[in-house]
């Protein structure tokens, strides 16, 4: 110690991770789910249920900032689920994780009016993590085969305007210094812009991003 600080540099900041309550009625998927999450250091599963029945009963004690609601294949009531968590812990975010997206329009616009994230249960580490994260930050993640019933139940799209503004620029032929440069960004922003844009929308690349958008009407 020196000064009263650790040897080599500034004092350490702290972290404060986002408090998560996961439900799901089988008990290893919940562990294993929880594992990964808590590898984090900005997310914290703070709470368990084992069902999603029992979930809205768990967040009013814990007070989570973020649900993730695994769903099983016979509960069709998903956005009803996700409705009782919210209210049991006013602000907290829903995603759903379901074992297969529904059949029906209407039962798929009925998720995504119930929650702010839903994603296949077969979401790969990577986008699972993305997607916890922008939900905390306030954002929307969709299955992209969800997002045309989005925006046809009048839902906002997931992208915000700065994202769309870089996507149409690219769209249009700009490289990454031009958009900057007419949006006056700096290209780093640009860059992380279109990385948003492309976790958002589960794209493969910056021009599936640009597709999926423009298949939804936002470009």
């Amino acid at each position: 110690m020196t000064d009263g600080f650790p040897l080599g540099g500034a004092a350490a900041v702290a972290v404060t991770a986002t408090r998560i309550l996961l439900a799901d009625g089988h008990h290893l998927f919940r562990s294993g789910l929880g594992a990964l999450l808590d590898r984090e250091e900005d997310l914290a599963v703070v709470a368990e249920a084992a069902g999603c029945e029992e979930a809205a009963a768990v967040a009013a004690r814990a007070r989570p900032a973020l649900a993730v609601l695994g769903l099983e294949p016979e509960q069709a009531d998903g956005a009803v689920l996700a409705r009782q968590v919210q209210q049991a812990a006013p602000g907290a975010a829903v995603l759903l994780l379901v074992p297969a997206l529904p059949r029906t329009a209407e039962s798929r616009r009925a998720l995504v009016e119930g929650a702010a994230g839903v994603l296949v249960k077969d979401v790969q580490a990577p986008a699972l993590i993305a997607a916890v994260r922008e939900l905390a930050r306030g954002g929307r993640v969709y299955d992209p085969r969800l997002v045309l019933d989005v925006v046809r139940a009048g839902q906002a799209g997931p992208l915000s305007r700065r994202e769309l503004a870089v996507l149409g620029e690219i769209a249009e032929g700009s490289t990454v210094r031009e958009a900057a440069a007419a949006l006056s960004l700096s290209p780093g922003t640009v860059r992380n812009y279109v990385s948003a844009a492309i976790a958002k929308t589960r794209a493969r690349n910056r021009c599936d991003a640009i597709r999926i958008a423009r298949e939804c009407g936002w470009l």
